[in-house]
């Protein structure tokens, strides 16, 4: 089980072939087809954070918090923790509308979060890392295309209201909290057996270098 935990950036591409057959296969309205293309993409978010270029720990913690420390295993983030939050937020953000299409709020909060995302990539990573790309960036454009679809197709139509707005950033805050920053998530951090490895610490290498930081100078790298 360790090991398919610590190499769970490469399980979700098989996740999002799954949803990718799913919608295949069947016959989807405008809002589920919009869901479903945002499952697809959200892994694969995540295998291009984490598995390929990768990277993404490192540079996350630099751009959140200033400095990384050199002890991995107190980092505020590893395996465990980083596949809790995301498929967390991939479940509650992304499939919980499939099945309740009648609270636009939970649909709205989906198309909000392709847009935060891209903000995040484009914007605040790049400027924290004085870069043009960091891992995620392609596919956060990815993402808000079949929200930007769907948001064409519905607004005109008098969808959303002003309260749906509310209540679909108040549930993208909650699940952020409940992914990243609960007791739940602490506890999942706490496991140093899921502490990253320095073959995932060197996947940050074009940011190590940039920064001066030698991958030798971490501890307790697994």
């Amino acid at each position: 089980m360790e090991k398919w935990i610590r190499r769970w950036y490469e399980v979700v591409v098989y996740i999002a072939g799954v949803y990718a057959l799913i919608l295949g296969l069947g016959h989807w309205s405008l809002q589920q087809t919009a869901l479903l293309l945002g499952l697809i993409i959200i892994h694969l978010h995540f295998f291009e954070e984490f598995g390929l270029p990768g990277g993404f720990a490192w540079g996350g913690i630099k751009v959140e918090k200033g400095q990384v420390p050199v002890d991995v295993a107190t980092w505020p983030l590893n395996q465990l923790s980083a596949l809790w939050g995301n498929e967390w937020f991939a479940i509650s953000v992304y499939l919980s509308p499939l099945f309740f299409p009648q609270w636009h709020w939970l649909v709205l909060a989906g198309v909000i979060f392709a847009f935060a995302e891209l903000m995040m990539h484009w914007v605040i990573f790049n400027l924290g890392l004085h870069s043009w790309y960091n891992p995620g960036s392609l596919t956060a454009l990815l993402l808000v295309v079949p929200a930007s679809w769907y948001l064409w197709q519905v607004v005109p139509a008098g969808q959303f209201n002003w309260w749906d707005l509310i209540i679909a950033i108040g549930w993208i805050a909650l699940n952020y909290w409940l992914a990243f920053r609960s007791p739940i998530f602490e506890w999942f951090n706490g496991h140093t057996q899921y502490t990253f490895s320095r073959a995932d610490i060197e996947k940050s290498t074009p940011y190590l270098t940039k920064f001066k930081v030698n991958v030798a100078g971490f501890k307790n790298m697994r």
